[in-house]
């Protein structure tokens, strides 16, 4: 299955993050069309008490199987929110991803108990708290490509690690566990930190 048929059948509303850190975690507040990190709801709620914002990880993966993708890279994107390149290497170079593994993080706090908080800040505080909130969207739930495989295409070609680091220079997140299985196929485990996506409400 492709991931974005995955996405649209068990994970409806689920937005593909741009770029990402560790920093995107359940209960953080982005901008609601560029997905830019903008805090935290502990900023805004500061008398919640901190087990609010507890999130828990699921313990196996929410996949059966293998979902696939295929994607042009950009300068500078992130590749899943784990890894992205730079350097003049010129068009047309493609990577070919088989996800084995997906985890999610979810807030201890729900949609019905979080959203009436942040609505009370247009009272008590509208020209403060309530416009750090107001119209942005609020994530409950992020999700993590821990496992996956990767191999670059150029000219409809499977291409080289060599090869590949003649044209660019890859930067992978931190913590992120990776190696070449062959000189054709990379791959990453273990990645609990930087998500792909995630799932929330626009206040």
């Amino acid at each position: 299955m492709l991931l974005y048929s995955f996405m649209r059948k068990h994970v409806p509303g689920l937005r593909i993050l741009p770029l990402s850190t560790d920093s995107y975690v359940p209960g953080v507040i982005l901008e609601r069309d560029k997905m830019r990190f903008l805090g935290h709801c502990r900023d805004v709620l500061p008398d919640e008490p901190e087990s609010s914002w507890k999130f828990s990880k699921s313990d196996a993966s929410i996949i059966y199987g293998t979902i696939s993708m295929d994607r042009k890279i950009d300068n500078n994107a992130k590749v899943l929110g784990v890894f992205s390149f730079r350097g003049a290497y010129g068009r047309g170079l493609y990577v070919n991803i088989d996800i084995q593994d997906v985890r999610g993080a979810f807030l201890a706090l729900n949609q019905l108990q979080l959203h009436p908080k942040l609505n009370a800040l247009r009272q008590v505080d509208r020209r403060g708290r309530w416009r750090q909130v107001n119209n942005q969207l609020v994530v409950l739930e992020a999700y993590y490509a821990s496992e996956f495989k990767a191999c670059f295409k150029r000219n409809n070609k499977i291409i080289t690690k060599g090869e590949l680091e003649d044209i660019t220079m890859m930067d992978v997140g931190a913590g992120v566990e990776y190696a070449w299985e062959t000189d054709k196929s990379l791959i990453i485990t273990r990645n609990k930190h930087l998500p792909f996506g995630v799932r929330g409400f626009t206040v």
